[in-house]
């Protein structure tokens, strides 16, 4: 995703959520194939600090959208997505926002900054 989008993205997530990487998280909780997710490897995929994700991630938990399971032998902490409609509602937030993006264009703010 271009760096202009990424930005954009995180400002949608701060005015949605009031945290700026939650929308950007839950995209990438939404892809996982089988649902079940680390913190640091979505760190390391989204190039964003673990601290960035911690808040968010812990949000997502308290909201019961996901669900830490037990560590076992693994130093790394893994969580499972629950079923619900949010992961379709943030990708839907998203295809909105790369259409606001796509829509803007340097002549429409030209106009728009013209009557000022």
């Amino acid at each position: 995703m271009a760096s202009s989008d990424l930005e954009h993205l995180r400002m949608k997530s701060q005015v949605a959520f009031g945290q700026r990487y939650r929308l950007e998280l839950m995209l990438a909780v939404a892809a996982s194939d089988d649902g079940i997710i680390c913190l640091t490897d979505l760190a390391k995929e989204l190039d964003v600090a673990i601290s960035n994700l911690q808040g968010p991630m812990r949000s997502l938990i308290g909201a019961g959208l996901l669900t830490p399971l037990p560590r076992g032998d693994s130093r790394r902490k893994f969580y499972i997505r629950n079923a619900s409609a949010a992961w379709a509602w943030a990708r839907e937030l998203h295809l909105q926002t790369l259409a606001e993006r796509t829509s803007d264009s340097p002549h429409q703010a030209r106009s728009t900054n013209s009557g000022l």
